[in-house]
């Protein structure tokens, strides 16, 4: 599975992407400056390599940790350490939660993906969806339905509540990484390669548009705020596009900070931005056209989530530690974000997938209506995996959607 950040072959940010070629080897300690905020936000020492998050209608916070053992650690309200750990297959990545609590987790078995299913209240996985090998990113609309975006695929897979196979896969535009799922069922996907985002209409089998939010942006996180409004992160352009309710061009461009990556619409319609280069997240109110201000973090973050309680968290990779913001009110359900990767539900489901966590018929994408499998995570086994231990992110080549080649780190 990939860990989100990319970048095209020759392009600028030179400076940043020889930080970031050497940061990508080195697993740092947090370091949290003091934040431009009023409140001091406080940090939280994760277990192994915490890399996906999502928070479930209880509040429990779900936090992968990124190893051959397979783990998702679980964080009731209030507490600073996990007080279970939930086994899951090798190498977990995605998480995304329903509203029922039932949890999601993208994890691998050898060359084979797979999407295991954890009941709620369980401490293992029990079911287990067989999807081909390539990079996922979950996330839950708002009805309960699981999106899987399908990275090699150029697709992403519907798959009802309570169901364990695909309903119907929609096709998105070159190598998508995130869907954001409106109120209104709309959901939005993050082609990073072709610098677009796909459009689907809620239960429509293919997308009705696609919108342009820049060909050498990189887009990556995708949130879709409480109004409507779609947010989409730029790494290369250092800047969040606005696409308002309905619209299909990019209305405005609001600058944040370095090598943005993951966005989170909250439910007061306050946005934040991870700045995985500047140690950062940018806050942006609800319907401004620029950052109210900026806020230290750990080291390397990324995917966030909003708990039920309001408050914001943000996965430090590198720092191996989480970083609580104090949030405004959850009143509502937040739409879910597309990262791993989402906005959580204030009574709800979330996902750190795009949201935060389109979607389409493309190649084999889930060639089969997966099967459910019965499986305990005992059995599941990964030859050779030790070698991705250690580099949890490779440099490889993968064509853009004008056949150029593009650095991806994975």
């Amino acid at each position: 599975m990939h860990l989100p950040l990319r970048r095209a072959a020759g392009a600028a940010l030179s400076a940043g992407t020889a930080l970031l070629a050497t940061a990508s080897l080195i697993l740092g300690s947090a370091v949290v400056a003091a934040p431009a905020s009023a409140a001091d936000p406080k940090v939280i020492g994760a277990v192994g390599q915490p890399l996906g998050i999502a928070s479930g209608p209880d509040g429990t916070l779900y936090l992968s940790d990124y190893n051959w053992a397979g783990s998702v650690n679980a964080y009731r309200p209030g507490e600073t350490v996990p007080s279970r750990t939930i086994t899951t297959g090798h190498f977990p990545t995605s998480l995304a939660v329903t509203p029922d609590g039932t949890l999601y987790v993208a994890q691998s078995n050898g060359a084979q993906s797979e999407i295991g299913v954890v009941a709620p209240g369980a401490d293992e996985v029990s079911l287990v969806m067989k999807v081909p090998a390539g990079t996922r990113w979950l996330a839950v609309g708002p009805e309960g339905s699981l999106y899987v975006v399908n990275s090699d695929q150029n697709s992403v897979s519907v798959v009802k509540p309570g169901d364990a196979w695909v309903q119907r896969i929609i096709q998105a535009g070159p190598y998508p990484v995130k869907v954001a799922l409106a109120k209104d069922g709309t959901a939005y996907a993050t082609n990073q390669l072709a610098g677009t985002v796909t459009v689907v209409p809620a239960g429509a089998p293919w997308p009705s548009h696609t919108i342009d939010v820049g060909a050498r942006a990189e887009p990556h996180g995708i949130a879709a705020a409480p109004d409507g409004t779609v947010y989409v992160a730029n790494i290369l352009t250092n800047d969040v596009a606005v696409i308002e309710p309905g619209g299909t061009t990019v209305a405005r461009r609001i600058p944040v900070g370095t090598a943005p990556q993951e966005v989170l619409a909250a439910a007061d319609g306050t946005v934040y931005v991870t700045n995985s280069l500047d140690d950062t997240v940018s806050v942006i109110p609800a319907g401004a056209t620029a950052a109210a201000h900026t806020i230290a973090t750990g080291d390397d973050p990324a995917r966030m989530v909003q708990r039920s309680d309001g408050s914001v968290v943000v996965v430090n990779r590198k720092g191996r530690s989480l970083t609580v913001l104090d949030g405004g009110p959850a009143t509502g359900a937040a739409p879910t974000t597309g990262g791993g990767e989402p906005a959580a539900a204030a009574d709800g489901g979330a996902s750190d997938g795009a949201g935060s966590e389109g979607a389409d018929i493309a190649q084999g994408s889930f060639d089969v209506a997966l099967p459910a499998v019965a499986a305990g995570a005992g059995a599941l086994f990964l030859g050779g995996a030790a070698l991705l231990v250690v580099v949890l992110r490779r440099r490889r080549k993968v064509s853009g959607a004008d056949g150029a080649e593009v650095w991806a780190l994975d």
